[in-house]
């Protein structure tokens, strides 16, 4: 009989903890990366170039961009998980203190616009600062917006 009380008081424990624990307010969530349309993209674009050029990269393959990109686009491709080395030294040109503009395609933006952002965070930006085109260059073209060649 003692052993069961035991137990039962061993469950009445977890449960209660478990509530306290879920009902606790949790740290507070980090920001997150600004993944916007065409016009925020375009708009924030004007927006900054008031301070000198936009900081904007195009993380397509180097074709891609030769094919055409956003003006004033510098090109960083990523890859794969394996272009960080090579992705911290090309930010190594940008002001950290002025937004940063990225793009990809269709095809990569999540998965790699994702990574590309993690990298800018950790170099300094802050995922606040970092502004990413949801539907990469094919909506921006879609939505009438330049590109250059």
């Amino acid at each position: 009989m003692k052993s069961v009380k035991n137990v039962l008081f061993l469950a009445l424990m977890a449960v209660v903890s478990f509530c306290v624990a879920s009902c606790s307010p949790g740290p507070e969530p980090l920001p997150a990366y600004k993944k916007v349309d065409e016009k925020i993209f375009y708009d924030n674009i004007q927006s900054s170039s008031r301070n000198g050029v936009p900081q904007i990269i195009d993380y397509r393959p180097a074709d891609e961009f030769a094919a055409g990109h956003i003006e004033n686009a510098i090109n960083i491709p990523v890859t794969d998980r394996n272009a960080e080395p090579a992705i911290k030294q090309k930010l190594a040109q940008f002001d950290q203190n002025r937004n940063i503009y990225i793009y990809g395609s269709k095809a990569t933006n999540n998965t790699l616009g994702f990574y590309l952002a993690g990298i800018v965070s950790k170099e300094g930006w802050g995922l606040s600062n970092t502004f990413h085109l949801i539907n990469g260059i094919e909506g921006w073209q879609k939505a009438g917006y330049p590109v250059v060649k």
